[in-house]
């Protein structure tokens, strides 16, 4: 975690050079560094899914700074081990690997469905406009008896 703090200190650091702004915010007394880390964690931990959530760089450093400006935020509570891996150095598992395959093979087959399902709707209601208008040209060109007349 250590780590982690550094690299968020770092960060917002430089940020309160560069954005005189934000450098009022970040020397509020109520604010600290451990505290932003446990927000981002608790943030990060809302996005989970199997138990694992995969936030870049600047989302995570947006939330530093997100967790800096506001005075009444809320820190979520996280029970059990909060890991941060840098996504250059993080290597997943081969179980992850395929396990990320079949999600995206997954996608790719719900979002097939339903273009092809749209597709199909388009064609209907296609059909069906023509049909009205060749019910509505048919009977424009019948006679009726006042014509006749």
């Amino acid at each position: 975690m250590k780590k982690f703090e550094d690299a968020i200190r770092t960060y917002l650091d430089q940020r309160a050079v560069s954005d005189p702004q934000f450098a009022t915010a970040y020397a509020k007394e109520n604010k600290s560094i451990e505290e932003c880390c446990r927000y981002i964690i608790g943030e990060a931990h809302k996005q989970q899914e199997n138990g694992r959530a995969v936030i870049s760089d600047e989302e995570v450093y947006g939330m530093a700074v997100h967790y800096y400006d506001e005075d009444d935020i809320k820190i979520e509570e996280v029970h059990g081990g909060a890991v941060c891996h840098n996504a250059a150095t993080y290597e997943p598992t081969e179980e992850e690997k395929q396990q990320a395959r079949e999600r995206a093979l997954q996608r790719l087959e719900d979002e097939q469905y339903q273009t092809a399902k749209k597709e199909k709707k388009r064609q209907e209601k296609e059909k069906q406009d023509e049909e009205k208008r060749r019910l509505e040209e048919a009977q424009k060109r019948q006679m009726s008896l006042l014509d006749l007349l």
